[in-house]
């Protein structure tokens, strides 16, 4: 009777094992897409307009640093932070903690900008460092962009 424990712990380790690796490989995967290098694309506003068929939101359009901001935090940010910025996406199921919801009005709101661009120049916990990746520009329009987010809105 005592090798029944026994073998009920080794069936159960290669299906924590099998765990393990999907919960690395979606990680893994999370981390290539969203955290990929600066694109080279053409400065030309037309070829971008024309890349760009969907509409930007409401709250984007407020400036263009807003709308720059949304377009990054769509392509660099969303894998974990998710679309909509409430810390739900597929990247960041995987992590401990979750990535942060930025439209958590209570939270962010306290949060002083140079707070924020720190963590976005300097990672903190799972969360990359963007220094080398965003310029100081875009870091900023991305800063707006998640300012955008919160409810009720950052009154600054």
């Amino acid at each position: 009777m005592n090798t029944l424990p026994s073998k009920r712990a080794s069936a159960a380790r290669p299906l924590t094992a099998v765990a393990a690796l999907i919960a690395l490989f979606t990680l893994g995967n999370a981390l290539v897409a969203g955290c990929g290098g600066k694109s080279d694309q053409g400065t030309d506003s037309n070829s971008t307009q024309a890349q760009n068929t969907t509409p930007a939101p409401e709250s984007a359009m407020a400036t263009p640093a807003v709308a720059d901001g949304a377009k990054i935090y769509a392509e660099k940010c969303s894998v974990c932070h998710g679309a909509g910025g409430k810390g739900d996406g597929p990247g960041g199921a995987a992590l401990n903690p979750h990535p942060r919801d930025h439209t958590e009005g209570s939270y962010m709101n306290t949060r002083t900008d140079d707070q924020l661009l720190e963590v976005i120049h300097n990672g903190k916990g799972n969360m990359p460092a963007w220094k080398t990746i965003l310029s100081d520009e875009e870091i900023k329009a991305v800063l707006q962009h998640v300012r955008s987010l919160a409810v009720p809105p950052y009154k600054g």
